[in-house]
This record gives structure tokens, C-alpha cells and sequence, in this order.
């Protein structure tokens, strides 16, 4: 008996098998007929194209792989509303053979899920093909491919699931019950919401999370932004494929699970509000770097994102500092300074720190005080008068989130559990932003495994940072960055960049023509060079987009 039910199971999953490969079959063929494929395909080697086009340098093609990565979303883009037609096609199909082979409309959906998985998977594998290729061509170590590749394959897959669903709820939907013109023009207005082509500000964010402008290095950054991005869409996916099946046969089926697609489309919708709100929270704040040469008066200007400039003749300057840096997703500063007095009398002090950061404690010759915070800055009324050449002895503690960008979107200074970049003007720690060169001791516990790198001497074991020096001012960097010594100079930044001989000789012949004697040189992200400060004592900054 045993025997005869378990055999009778398989046979009928052998016979619900054979009709879904038929359904599959009859998909496959549908779509063969159809011109999309060569829409696809042509649209898809335009952007490919373009892709290559748009890393000319001016002196000729430079192949990258974060060059591919940068604008891996324009070959994605231009096929969506062929993808996402095709979706909707095969979402809306229906034919009588579906009820001759008296098959249910769960594996109806699943056939039609299999062969978008079938054609969708060969665009997945020719990306991953294209990639790789490119690895091999630029001749990058495997670690460093397998590191690029990870955010690249998800943006892939995440596109394609996220137009799968879309598609197919639009065909059992709104092209089935309206007409197949007001489909296709909520194919239209899907593509409008998640393109990648206008898409700058903070609020509207496309499908694909990328960076349209980044820099040479962390062009996709797996922080939880990325993550939560990911997941809402997936989530958002989800509910779309369940939806239209929850809707219709709503009547046929029993109490309890009708109960239980209502809890999780219910439990689905407060996820997506949780996570929409939380990627909100993190977007980048808007900072607008200012150079002292340019606008000296910036302090005063009526914008309040720029960078804060103590005046010349404030009658103090900082002449030491002593920093205890924790790193992760946020940075915390028990900074200490000694602040040297040059005028007749001081009995405040105003110093420029980035207004997201939160102030915990200020001390001043160990006593503490009350602060009033300003745009970029902090004032503090000290407890006596301060003539000339006297020492303050000041302690700031603080901490909070650093995830700025600035025109267009281009992320500029930034902390994450992984990477980080500061430098310059930045008011990451208590400053001025004045051309005198201060004493730094700098110690850093730091979560991520990359190593940071410095203008200033390194003293380091594990993950724990010492760097000290004198410069006018501090760069901390790190991310999926290395070195290399070539002519004597050490070159800092993407392995791509710095293993490039061509590359590294046009630097130096730079440099040569400014008779800069600096031989360290960071390839940094994105940086306004119009608007940079003097090179550093040690290190120069060349940004490379």
C-alpha cells in the first residue's frame, strides 16, 4: 500500500513536471518569434559600448574593471523596458492549452517564473562573462576581482528579479484587466521611477545602487545602505508575485491562508516602510567644501554647508593635538589640544567641527564647560581671560556619523565599518583650517580589515592605528586600496591605477612640472581640485575620477 501511494506521488509529480517544461517550452517559443530578443540584444551591445567609450580619458581608452563597474547600470537601463515588456508578455499569456493540461495556477506562475529565470540567466551570465574578461584584460589580482565583483553581480540580480516581478504584475494586472496600451504605460513610468539616468538627489533613489559619480575606489559600498536597499526591493518583489494570486483566488481558498498571505503582504509592507525609512536616515548629508582662497568670508556666507574658516587675527592657534580615535560605522574623538594664545586678550574660542558630529564633553585645563554649537563649528566661553602667550589646554569628546557628498551626488568624506576618507579642509576633529602646521600623536582602533593610510608617520599592529607627525593638516583613508613603489615614488589608491606604468609616469611628470619634492602620492576619490588646499607636507592628493 505504502509502495503504490509513493509511486502514485511520483508519477504525478513526473506528469505536473512534464506539463510545466511543456508550458516552459511554449514560453521559450513565443519569445523566439518575437523581435524583443533582438531588442535586447542590440540595446544591450549599445550600452556595452558606451561603457567602453566613456573611459576615454582624452589620451586614449584607459579598460577598468571600476570603470565597468561605474557604469555597469547603462547597458541595464537601456534594455528595462524590453525586459519588462518581455515580463508583462509573458505575465498576461494565457492560452487554452493551459486548460487542457489541467494544471493550477500556482504552477502556471511557476512555469512562467522558470522561463524568465532561463532567458533573464543568460544575461546574468554574459555580465559575469563581460566582467571577468575585463579582469583578465586589465590584468588584476583575483582577490581584488572577487571584491568588485560581489556588489556588481548583486546590482545584476537584483535588477533582473525586481523586472521580473514588476513585469509579471503588470501582465496579470493592469495589462490584463485594463488593456495592453495602459500597460505598456505603466511599463513606461516603472522605468521612468527606477532609471539610473537623472537620478542625483538623496530622495529619489533608482534601482540600481550605484554611484553615477564615483571615484576610482569604494564605487559600491557594502555598508547597511546598500544592504537595506537591496532587501526593500527584493521585498517589495516579493509581495508583487503573491499579490495578484492573493487577490484572485482569494475565494478558493480556506480561511487560514488567506490569513496567512494577508500577515506576511501585511508584515511585508511594514518591513518596507522600516527599511525605506532607516536608507532615508543614512543618506549622505550635502557639504560644500570652500577654499579659503576663493571665499575667504565662507564663515559668514548665508549657506550653511560650508566649510568653516576661523578668522586670521582670532588671537589663538592650535599647536599639538592628541587624538583617541574608535572607528566603525561612526567615529568617536577624545581629542586633545594645546591651543597657543597670540593676541592681547581671549576669552572664547571658536573652532569649526562638522555639525553632524555630537559633542559629549569639552574641557578646558580640565575643567568643564558649557558650548553653544554653530554651522560647522562650536563656540566656548572660557572661565578667565587669556593673554599673549599663554597655553589652553582643551579636551573635545565626540562622536557621530560622517557620509557627506557634494555636487551632483559625488560622495566626498565618509566612515564606514570598512573604508573611510578625510582630509583637508574637512572638520573631522577641532580646527581651524589655518596654513600653520600643528603636532599630531593620533591613535586609531579601528573595526575594518583594510588597512589606513596617512600623510603621517605610521606606527601600527592589528587594528590598532598610531600616526604621528607635523603637517598642517591630517588624511585618513582606507578601502579596497593597496601600494606600490615605482621611480622612488609610493603610489597609494586602486590597484588598477598604481600598477599602471603609464599612469604612474604622467604623475610624476606631473609633479616634476609643479617642482613638487613630495614622493608619496594618494590617488584619492573624488575631490574638487580647484578648491583643494596646499599639497601636504609628506603626501599629495591627486584625485582621479
Amino acid at each position: 500500500m505504502i509502495c503504490y501511494s509513493f509511486t502514485k506521488y511520483v508519477k504525478g509529480w513526473v506528469s505536473t513536471l512534464s506539463k510545466i517544461n511543456a508550458l516552459i517550452k511554449y514560453e521559450i517559443t513565443n519569445f523566439k518569434r518575437g523581435k524583443l530578443i533582438w531588442v535586447i540584444a542590440a540595446l544591450y551591445a549599445f550600452g556595452i559600448q558606451q561603457t567602453i567609450s566613456s573611459m576615454n580619458s582624452g589620451d586614449g581608452i584607459f579598460l577598468s574593471v571600476v570603470g565597468l563597474i561605474k557604469f555597469s547600470w547603462l547597458p541595464l537601463n537601456l534594455i528595462m523596458v524590453p525586459i519588462l515588456i518581455l515580463c508583462m508578455k509573458i505575465g498576461q499569456s494565457h492560452n487554452d492549452i493551459f486548460e487542457i493540461m489541467d494544471i493550477s495556477h500556482k504552477k502556471i506562475m511557476l512555469s512562467k517564473i522558470l522561463t524568465l529565470s532561463i532567458i533573464e540567466g543568460f544575461l546574468l551570465i554574459l555580465n559575469i562573462i563581460i566582467f571577468v574578461a575585463f579582469g583578465v584584460i586589465c590584468n588584476v589580482s583575483i582577490g581584488y576581482l572577487l571584491y568588485q565583483s560581489i556588489g556588481y553581480i548583486i546590482n545584476t540580480i537584483v535588477f533582473l528579479v525586481v523586472c521580473t516581478c514588476v513585469g509579471l504584475f503588470i501582465g496579470q494586472t493592469i495589462s490584463k484587466y485594463l488593456g495592453e496600451v495602459i500597460g505598456f504605460i505603466s511599463v513606461i513610468l516603472v522605468f521612468l521611477i527606477l532609471c539610473n539616468f537623472y537620478k542625483t538627489s538623496n530622495i529619489i533613489v533608482p534601482l540600481i545602487d550605484i554611484r553615477t559619480f564615483p571615484g576610482v575606489f569604494d564605487v559600491i559600498s557594502y555598508d547597511k545602505s546598500y544592504l537595506y536597499h537591496n532587501i526593500l526591493w527584493l521585498m517589495i518583489s516579493f509581495s508583487l508575485l503573491i499579490l495578484p494570486y492573493a487577490y484572485q483566488y482569494r475565494k478558493k481558498e480556506n480561511i487560514k491562508n488567506t490569513l496567512f498571505q494577508i500577515g506576511v503582504l501585511g508584515l511585508i509592507a511594514i518591513s518596507c516602510i522600516c527599511l525605506g525609512r532607516s536608507i532615508y536616515l543614512m543618506r549622505s548629508s550635502y557639504y560644500d567644501i570652500t577654499s579659503r582662497n576663493e571665499d575667504i568670508s565662507a564663515k559668514y556666507s548665508d549657506n550653511t554647508h560650508e566649510t568653516f574658516f576661523g578668522e586670521r587675527k582670532c588671537g589663538y592657534y592650535i599647536d599639538k593635538y592628541n587624538m583617541n580615535l574608535d572607528i566603525s560605522n561612526k567615529l568617536k574623538n577624545d581629542c586633545e589640544m594645546e591651543i597657543k594664545v597670540n593676541g592681547s586678550r581671549v576669552n572664547s574660542l571658536e573652532l569649526g567641527l562638522y555639525e553632524k558630529l555630537d559633542i559629549s564633553k569639552i574641557e578646558v585645563q580640565g575643567k568643564k564647560l558649557k558650548f553653544k554649537r554653530t554651522n560647522h563649528s562650536f563656540i566656548v566661553t572660557l572661565p578667565r581671560e587669556y593673554i599673549n602667550n599663554e597655553i589652553i589646554n582643551m579636551k573635545v569628546s565626540y562622536e557621530g556619523e560622517i557620509n557627506t557628498s557634494w555636487l551632483q551626488g559625488q560622495k566626498f568624506f565618509y566612515v564606514r565599518n570598512n573604508s573611510l576618507f578625510l582630509a583637508d579642509v574637512f572638520e573631522w576633529y577641532p580646527k581651524l583650517n589655518d596654513d600653520i602646521d600643528k603636532e599630531y600623536n593620533i591613535n586609531i582602533k579601528y573595526a575594518g580589515k583594510n588597512k589606513i593610510y596617512s600623510n603621517l608617520n605610521e606606527k601600527s599592529k592589528a587594528n590598532q592605528y598610531e600616526f604621528q607627525g607635523k603637517d598642517r593638516d591630517v588624511v585618513l583613508i582606507s578601502g579596497n586600496i593597496s601600494d606600490r613603489t615605482y621611480k622612488g615614488y609610493l603610489f597609494i589608491g586602486n590597484e588598477e591605477y598604481i600598477n599602471n606604468n603609464s599612469k604612474c609616469n604622467d604623475l610624476i611628470d606631473y609633479l616634476k612640472t609643479k617642482n613638487n619634492p613630495i614622493n608619496k602620492i594618494l590617488l584619492a576619490p573624488f575631490i574638487p581640485e580647484a578648491k583643494m588646499d596646499k599639497p601636504y607636507e609628506k603626501m599629495f592628493l591627486y584625485s582621479v575620477d
